[in-house]
């Protein structure tokens, strides 16, 4: 038998409904946990008005359950005469139990008396309400109202309860609705009850498909629907509809049958940037674009209402209504700031603050500038620097834009828009894609020039946030700073910048106020060497193999991922295995050992093992000194290679060879000879100990 709880509420945001459904099925299964009840799958689903959970065969009794109960010490248990003791005896009775029937359990805490207890199984009828009741009062919402006498905070006012256990109605009251049998219809077609006959999901949502304004209650259907009533209405004019993934799930989430309204706008408008028309229909009329086969934009709509209406045409002249209205304020705002233009918007940066303590906006478009311009000089792109001073000096003039101001997610592609506008066409591609990646995956930007300029304003707002004590911890990065961090680490990584990230950082704060107090940038390495070994995970490469690169701090982050893949391939060859394990001897040898470092000496060599290790180390440092300096993947791989040499002589060593001898001169000589071993090893470029 299947239980179905609804719960009918007023109109909630799109952005509540996943995280809710996604409650009711955890939630849903620690209850039926907590009960012992057994079932066979949860699923929850529903609509901006319904959320509604389907427990399918759930079982009709909770399971039987023993139980060990504690009760006194065993000293307890009778008295001199043999008999229970009142101690005893009431604890045997409070459970049910006959004295005869308890048990003596050695504890940590010595002996104590102990009653086996079997707890029978409930009705699963009997225990629903509670369920249903804890189901619907234990979801949490981003934000909350509070509108009937309980004080229930609730992301909008419960209006309706269905409760069932197969064919019957399971009672219960929340916040002042008691539970039925009868959901409702589409907001817009009155409030009639439609009976719900038993706790079955395919009924349910066959029941509300075939209403005369159908509802389609579960999430994949809608977005299938919408899908198809949005394409047609596109093909329908020749063309194809801008299928935004974002914007067709919000919709799927703010209807219960979603119907495309397809409508055309004045041609004026296409004047406009591409991406401030999609902004305006996607972003906040919440509707969808049309484009052609070359993916250009058209002058068409498509909105979407919820249900189909009889006034169809009235319909869309609202919606063309609205959209008008939106796309001349769009106009209206976009020829303002032609009027004003960049080197305006520049100057207002002035009067706007980038983080209190480090000055504005103007002062940070400053040290951008700056920082791009040295990575001109030292990344070799000389013949960009024109390029490169007029994006990066600019990069942040359209944040005082009007348009940037009224759709935040333009900004960049707006100061790209205004640059080609003004004739600086070779630093407008840089300037639309200057916050590019926008997630730790997406595109990077596509031109050298805008590489450089986004990657210095990147990491002069890693160094200033850092400098002011900002640093994410836990879920809290107000300022998206893993995201910066991400994007400069693949900016430099995929590609292959010859610069550090220790370079690029000491330069950023030198371009800061000298009395700039610093509270946190010490962190910074560390921040930042998280997110080079999570881009090196995404990248293909083993967890953990960053930490064996020792200086990946000092070098050009291209250089740690050739050296990476160095190791990974040396890792698996049984003679490196054996080097490693020997090297993390010599390293644990040192580590405590108390002695002056200084050179091993021949003559003090006493014992054929450690003269053949000494012969080794001479061998493998002129084989490294003798081997190209290279720092791409064979360079390093042929370092590494000579590693294996010491194999035997170390095996051999450690065997026939006590390292702390009585002879003080003897074993410091010794340890000498195995720091010299460790400085060879050291030679590859990493601590092959790390891995």
């Amino acid at each position: 038998m299947n239980a179905l709880l609804e719960i009918g509420v007023e109109h909630l945001p799109a952005r509540f409904m996943k995280p809710a459904l996604a409650q009711l099925e955890k939630l849903a299964a620690d209850l039926l946990t907590e009960k012992r009840i057994s079932y066979e799958r949860i699923h929850a689903f529903g609509t901006y008005r319904r959320l509604v959970v389907e427990i399918v065969n759930i079982a009709d009794k909770s399971a039987d359950v023993q139980k060990e109960v504690k009760g006194p010490p065993a000293k307890l248990l009778k008295d001199a005469n043999g008999n229970f003791t009142p101690q005893s005896a009431g604890f045997a009775q409070k459970n049910g139990l006959a004295p005869e029937k308890l048990t003596v359990v050695e504890t940590d805490k010595g002996p104590f008396i102990y009653a086996k207890v079997k707890i029978k199984g409930e009705k699963t009828a009997k225990l629903l309400p509670e369920i249903f009741t804890r189901l619907v009062t234990g979801l949490e919402f981003a934000k909350n109202m509070i509108w009937e006498e309980s004080g229930l905070r609730y992301g909008r006012p419960i209006r309706s309860l269905i409760g069932l256990y197969g064919n019957k109605v399971i009672k219960f009251t929340v916040a002042g609705v008691t539970s039925n049998r009868n959901t409702y219809p589409l907001s817009s077609f009155g409030r009639k009850p439609i009976k719900v006959a038993t706790a079955d999901a395919q009924a349910y949502a066959e029941l509300l498909r075939n209403q005369p304004q159908p509802i389609l209650v579960m999430p994949q259907e809608r977005k299938d629907a919408l899908i198809k009533t949005v394409s047609n209405e596109a093909k329908a004019r020749g063309y194809r509809a801008d299928l935004d993934e974002d914007l067709v799930e919000e919709t799927v989430w703010f209807t219960e049958h979603p119907v495309a309204v397809s409508g055309d706008f004045e041609i004026k408008f296409l004047t406009l940037p591409k991406e401030l028309i999609t902004t305006v229909l996607k972003k906040q009329i919440k509707m969808f674009p049309v484009l052609n086969a070359k993916g250009e934009l058209q002058p068409y709509f498509i909105a979407v209402r919820d249900g189909i209406s009889v006034n169809q045409n009235e319909v869309r002249d609202g919606f063309k209504k609205v959209m008008s209205a939106r796309l001349s304020d769009a106009v209206f705002f976009f020829e303002n700031d032609k009027k004003e233009g960049l080197e305006t918007f520049k100057n207002k940066l002035k009067n706007i603050q980038f983080l209190e303590g480090l000055g504005s906006l103007y002062e940070k478009s400053a040290r951008t500038q700056a920082l791009a311009l040295w990575l001109c000089e030292k990344t070799g792109q000389t013949a960009l620097k024109e390029t490169v001073d007029y994006a990066a000096s600019h990069a942040y003039a359209d944040l005082a834009s009007h348009v940037v101001y009224e759709f935040p997610e333009l900004q960049g592609y707006m100061g790209g828009q205004y640059a080609a506008l003004e004739g600086h066409k070779d630093a407008a591609k840089a300037m639309e894609e200057f916050y590019y990646p926008l997630t730790s995956t997406s595109a990077l930007p596509s031109d050298k020039a805008g590489q450089l300029v986004s990657l210095a304003g990147k990491i002069d707002t890693l160094v200033g946030n850092f400098l002011i004590g900002q640093i994410p911890t836990g879920s809290e990065d107000p300022f998206a700073l893993r995201r910066q961090a991400f994007g400069a680490v693949r900016i430099l990584l995929e590609n292959a910048l010859p610069v550090s990230l220790k370079e690029l950082v000491e330069k950023s704060r030198a371009l800061y106020p000298a009395g700039t107090a610093d509270k946190g940038t010490q962190e910074l390495p560390a921040f930042l060497k998280a997110r080079v070994a999570l881009v090196l995970e995404q990248r293909g490469h083993q967890a953990g193999m960053l930490e064996a690169v020792s200086n990946w701090y000092e070098m050009p982050l291209a250089q740690v991922e050739d050296l990476v893949s160095a190791l990974e391939t040396v890792k698996t060859d049984a003679a490196f295995g054996a080097v490693l394990e020997a090297a993390k001897r010599v390293n644990n040898i040192l580590k405590k050992a108390d002695f002056t470092p200084g050179p091993a000496k021949e003559n003090l060599l006493e014992l054929p093992a450690e003269k053949a290790l000494f012969e080794t180390v001479q061998t493998v440092e002129k084989q490294v000194a003798a081997l190209p300096q290279t720092t791409d993947k064979n360079g390093y791989l042929n370092r590494l290679k000579t590693c294996t040499a010491f194999q035997t002589p170390l095996e051999t060593f450690f065997k026939e060879v006590m390292v702390n001898a009585e002879d003080a001169a003897v074993r410091n000589n010794r340890l000498a000879l195995l720091a010299r071993v460790r400085a060879c090893l050291a030679q590859t470029g990493a601590d092959i100990t790390k891995l």
